[in-house]
This record gives structure tokens, C-alpha cells and sequence, in this order.
């Protein structure tokens, strides 16, 4: 990459990080920002309408709203989000060449509905946690922010390929109908005794081409799929109520208490009684 290339590029600079868990209720159904925003969703779901074009925004996804453009939101199942506010900056500093490219990238948000593809999960699952960690940590505030921005940069650059792949290369991948009735199948029955051979014989192809292809359309396995949705609920279970670890396996699809505590602690990286200890209020 030459450095005229470079200095086209936009980079972020982190103005503020806020992670809602389990948010049931916008406190306003459309806001306006004076810079830009991101939604970086971990669980749950939500409407939302950016101008003109409207979506729907779940778990793995992540929207980006322009400033000084209205943006409308309506929770469908309470969501787990980080909130990211930032500006943004060329590396060569000049004012007017900054403005085009920045309009450039909100042409090329609004062709991709302002919901660029995520086709790293598990690096950006990586940043959203690096995000809360150093929230969590007793750090100076600089030094904080200093580790944020960097995760937000690779989050940024990432978006800012799949929009160019988008818009230039119209080479995205079709959807495939037959995972999105997995996905949904897998929504519907994720807390019960579910199996993926039974799910595969129900669609008509081997288990092996179910996991290639939801993997494929999704961007991860089916199982994993199913795995974040049951700790989806069971965070929300372990935040809300006194159910005890037992229980709340057994109501989100869980074997027993000790199988969900490790399968919590793998993905979360923290154990089911430190999660509930730090998100109760």
C-alpha cells in the first residue's frame, strides 16, 4: 500500500465506549449524533432505520450510523451491545480530502445498510471482549482509551473492506434460504434437548454439509450458533434472577449446571458466578 493510498484512508479515534446488557428499552426511539456511532451486538436483537433504509440488527452484527443522521431503533429481544462513539481522521490531516473520503464511506454504508458483513467472528468477538476487559480493568483512563482505539481501529478496517467489497466487487456471497431456516429452526428450539442430526435430516442433507454451509452463511457452526444463544439466556438469567446455576442450565437447554459452567467460562471467559457478581446492580 503506497502512502497516497494510506493517507485516504479514514481511521477512528475513540470518543466514548458504553456496553448495555440486556437493554429493554431505548431511552429514545430515534436519536440524532453530532459524530459517528457504532453498534456492536453480542446478543439480543433490534430494529432500527438509518435514513432511509431499515434493518434488523442480532447477535454477530454491527451497525454504523453517520452523523447528523436520523437513527431509529426499536428492541425485539432485549439486546447486549457496546456503543461506540468516534470521529474520524485521515493520516494526511487535510480538511477537504478527509470530507470526500468520509462521504465516500457513508455512500458505501448506506449501499450496505449500514450493517457492513463481520467476516472475522471470532476476532471481532475477540475485540468486543478486549473492549470490556479494559473497562473492567483499574487502568488510567488515557491508557485505556489508548487499548480501546486500537481494538476499535481493527474493527474499522474490517468494516471498511466488506463495504468496498460490497459496493466495487458485487461479489458477496447470495444468502442461502436453507441456513436461514437453521438459524431460525435453531432460535426456536435452542432451549430444548435439539440435535443437529435431527436438524439436518429435517433439511434434507448430510450433517457434514450442514455444518459447511451454515459455517459458510453464518460464520460459525451450528452448534456454536446454538452454544451463544443458550448463554445469551443464561446471562440474562444469571443478572435477573436467583435461579441457581442447576436451574438455569435446565432452562436454557443445559444438561446440568456443571456443563454450562464450563461451556460459560470457555466462551465467556469468565465463570457464570463472577459474571453475576459483576453485572448485578
Amino acid at each position: 500500500m503506497t502512502m497516497s493510498n494510506r493517507s485516504s484512508i479514514l481511521y477512528p479515534s475513540l470518543m466514548h465506549h458504553v456496553f448495555w446488557n440486556h437493554k429493554k428499552k431505548f431511552q429514545y426511539s430515534v436519536d440524532t449524533y453530532g459524530h459517528w456511532v457504532l453498534f456492536a451486538v453480542e446478543g439480543g436483537s433490534f430494529r432500527y432505520g438509518i435514513g432511509d433504509i431499515e434493518g434488523m440488527a442480532q447477535m454477530g452484527d454491527v451497525i454504523v450510523c453517520p452523523p447528523g443522521v436520523d437513527f431509529h431503533r426499536d428492541v425485539i429481544h432485549a439486546p447486549s451491545f457496546h456503543f461506540i462513539g468516534f470521529s474520524l481522521g485521515s493520516i494526511s490531516g487535510e480538511a477537504v480530502a478527509g470530507q470526500e473520503a468520509e462521504q465516500n464511506v457513508h455512500l458505501r454504508l448506506a449501499a450496505s445498510a449500514y450493517k457492513p458483513a463481520v467476516t472475522h467472528k471470532e476476532r471481532f468477538a475477540d475485540n468486543l471482549r478486549y473492549f470490556k476487559r479494559q473497562d473492567e480493568a483499574a487502568a488510567e483512563i488515557d491508557q485505556r482509551s489508548y487499548w480501546q482505539n486500537h481494538a476499535l481501529n481493527d474493527i474499522w478496517l474490517f468494516c471498511l473492506q466488506s463495504i468496498a467489497a460490497g459496493v466495487v466487487g458485487e461479489d458477496k456471497e447470495p444468502a442461502d434460504p436453507l441456513m436461514e431456516q437453521a438459524r431460525l429452526y435453531i432460535q426456536q428450539n435452542a432451549y430444548k434437548d435439539m440435535s443437529m442430526l435431527v436438524l439436518a435430516d429435517e433439511l434434507g442433507i448430510s450433517p457434514v454439509q450442514l455444518t459447511r454451509r451454515f459455517t459458510r452463511s453464518v460464520g460459525m457452526t451450528p452448534s456454536r450458533y446454538l452454544s451463544h444463544i443458550r448463554l445469551e439466556q443464561a446471562k440474562s438469567l444469571l443478572v435477573d434472577t436467583h435461579l441457581n446455576l442447576e436451574q438455569i442450565a435446565l432452562a436454557c437447554g443445559f444438561n446440568n449446571g456443571f456443563y454450562l459452567s464450563r461451556v460459560f467460562t470457555k466462551l465467556m471467559k469468565v465463570s457464570p458466578s463472577a459474571y453475576r457478581k459483576t453485572n448485578r446492580v
